[in-house]
């Protein structure tokens, strides 16, 4: 879910066009979520565990709504497998508002026993492992308007204040499915399969997840949107949106797709709302052609993707049929990212809603860098700003009561699209990086996940271990600081980064690759090196006239500077060497390195390649000879640092 960096969005509308003003600080898909209140589940935990005891296969909505109330009324059909041992009481959701007119259970009629939000159902006899629960519950009523739940309302009716069209809509993240429709709100029981039938006046449209299969003309004025979901799908990605709009349909044609990909957008009918938005709406091909590429093909490619307007400021990813209050190129490249990131791979819990909410925020960052290149970095730089406009604070979190916690813009969305970006840096292969997102989603589709289950697939599928970064970035707090100088004497390139953390109480360090532009005389070029600890002191082979560098230039990582400072009294021998001098001969190199030092030891000498893989580690003396003979010809970094980890010499060594 997404709402523009904003507070408060406001639409405007003129003639032909529509103005939108924001106050920066929330990703549109998080100002969806806010709310004043602090929610929490629907259920205690006794109630949840009997929930526990059945696997939710199949769901019927069938109901009734207009677009001038939230008034609902109909039925809901649920079929489930018991799980446990035994069971002899049927256990499921429902908001008190909401009046149950009957349940049948099995074909026998039973007399609901409900406890404020929850609802029983004694069976007619006791079911036993694997025996099917066939229960229909029949209800009618006004769902709560008084914004207790996470985002506002799970049902909600208003009135666009750019168009003047009126809706009904359900938003029911992460919590508030119950409020609209009797349910089972766990995460990790996805539903096999659903439908959805709105019965409502002729004039409208009824938008749902799936495939419209068909609409019904019920005579009386009324039509039967009939729309059917094959695929998995979890609770609160169910969805309806009732308006007048008009149904403006495009094909994405992914080059791994066995047929064109309907992409079904209900629109709202006043004349000048197509017409303004017409251009945005068609660049979904685009990003469905993209990501389809990039990600896997489209998970519901024989179904379709769309959108259904609504007056709300942002975006809701529902399953097939995103709900959004305006069209907008990030605002559909994040919930388009969703059908990957959230829909086809689940959280699978509201602690782990980065690998929903983070993938889908750094999938706008993807789009600007294939389809729009020039905002890419603007992009990104921006999400980087505001997770350091505060010190501290992690990704990671334990309390799902704090639904402001789950949706926090400034964490979950901004920090988890930037820890992305940094993963694809230590990565340092963009077939890799994609590789591992391919794998992900083939290996939990249709499933939840957890940020660890992430983890190890990336950790597999890329050959590196990530505890660190994971210490750092995910459970850590804060960002670095690098206080940066840099000389040069001839062929020699001097450089000193001094790391301060934001969080020293929590993160005492972020070890990370980080990269260096050079202005030089003869073009510019990068180099990439390693912090590894608060200070480092690096010595380059750089040819030409270093005229200024930057730091980072590409927002790999998330960072502060300091400087850079052009300091002529930066040379090969720094402070913390005890006036060490070191030679390292010759470069190139062949199979033999000689390392000649003026102190007598121990020292450890380590080569690491340009991904920062140590490829040679040796303990020395004083004087030694290193063997390359097993190390590939290539470009490599040389450190050799003191019996207290102080190091004292970075060199770039060829080998040939």
């Amino acid at each position: 879910m997404k709402t523009p960096k904003l507070f408060l969005i406001l639409l405007l509308t003129t003639t032909s066009a529509i103005a939108q003003t924001a106050i920066i600080g929330i990703n549109p898909c998080a100002a969806t979520h806010i709310s004043a209140k602090t929610p929490i589940r629907a259920v205690n935990a006794a109630q949840a565990s009997l929930m526990d005891n059945y696997d939710v296969k199949f769901v019927h909505l069938d109901i009734d709504v207009e677009r001038t109330s939230t008034y609902i009324s109909g039925n809901v059909r649920s079929i489930a497998s018991v799980t446990s041992i035994t069971l002899d009481t049927f256990g499921f959701e429902l908001h008190p508002d909401l009046l149950i007119d009957s349940v049948i259970v099995n074909g026998v009629t039973i007399t609901p026993v409900r406890t404020g939000n929850f609802v029983t159902c004694g069976l007619p006899s006791t079911l036993i492992t694997g025996a099917t629960i066939d229960a229909k519950t029949y209800y009618h009523g006004t769902p709560p308007n008084g914004g207790a739940a996470a985002i506002g309302n799970g049902f909600t009716n208003d009135t666009s204040p750019s168009w003047g069209n009126q809706v009904t809509y359900s938003l029911s993240q992460p919590y508030s499915a119950y409020e609209w429709w009797p349910c089972k709100q766990t995460l990790y029981d996805k539903i096999d399969s659903s439908y959805v039938y709105v019965t409502t006046d002729s004039t409208n449209k009824a938008g749902s997840n799936g495939l419209l299969t068909n609409v019904v003309d019920l005579g009386n004025g009324k039509k039967r949107y009939e729309w059917k979901e094959r695929h998995v799908i979890d609770n609160y990605l169910i969805s309806v949106s009732v308006a007048k709009y008009v149904d403006y349909s495009i094909y994405a044609n992914p080059a791994n797709s066995p047929q064109p990909i309907l992409i079904q957008n209900y629109v709202y009918d006043n004349p000048a709302t197509l017409t303004n938005f017409q251009a945005e709406i068609d660049q979904t091909k685009d990003l469905l052609e993209l990501y389809s590429n990039l990600y896997g093909l489209y998970p519901f490619w024989d179904e379709k993707y769309g959108h259904c307007m609504a007056p709300f400021s942002g975006g809701m990813e529902h399953q097939t049929m995103t709900s959004l209050g305006f069209f907008d190129f990030s605002l559909i490249a994040h919930e388009l990212g969703h059908q990957w990131f959230g829909d086809n791979v689940t959280c699978a819990t509201w602690s782990d809603i980065w690998v929903n909410e983070g993938f889908a925020s750094y999938s706008e960052y993807v789009a600007y860098e294939n389809l729009d290149p020039a905002n890419a970095a603007g992009h990104m730089n921006s999400q980087h700003t505001n997770v350091m406009s505060q010190p501290g604070g992690s990704i990671w979190f334990t309390d799902t009561t704090d639904v402001n916690r789950i949706f926090d813009s400034r964490l979950t969305y901004d920090k988890g699209s930037a820890m992305i970006h940094s993963i694809r840096f230590e990565v340092n292969d963009d077939s890799v990086f994609f590789l591992v997102l391919r794998t992900y989603m083939q290996q939990y589709k249709d499933n939840v996940a957890t940020a660890l289950n992430f983890k190890t697939v990336l950790e597999t599928v890329s050959g590196k271990n990530f505890t660190t970064f994971f210490n750092q970035w995910f459970y850590g707090e804060g960002y670095p600081t690098f206080n940066v100088k840099w000389n040069q004497t001839g062929g020699n390139f001097f450089l000193k980064s001094t790391e301060t953390v934001s969080m020293a109480s929590v993160t005492s360090l972020f070890v990370t690759p980080l990269e260096y532009k050079l202005t030089r005389s003869i073009g510019d070029t990068i180099i990439k090196v390693n912090q590894t600890q608060a200070a480092e002191f690096y010595t380059l082979s750089i040819p030409g006239t270093v005229t200024a560098i930057t730091v980072d230039p590409n927002n790999w990582i998330l960072n502060k500077v300091i400087g850079p400072i052009h300091d002529l009294t930066l040379t090969d021998i720094h402070e913390n060497d005890n006036q060490v001098g070191i030679e390292i001969y010759p470069n190139p190199a062949t199979d033999k390195l000689f390392i000649n030092i003026s102190k007598i030891g121990p020292y450890n000498v380590a080569i690491y390649d340009i991904t920062g893989k140590i490829v040679k580690s040796q303990t020395v003396s004083q004087n030694e000879i290193i063997d390359l003979s097993t190390i590939e010809s290539g470009l490599y970094f040389v450190k050799i640092s003191d019996g207290k980890n102080v190091i004292l010499k970075v060199s770039k060594l060829v080998k040939e």
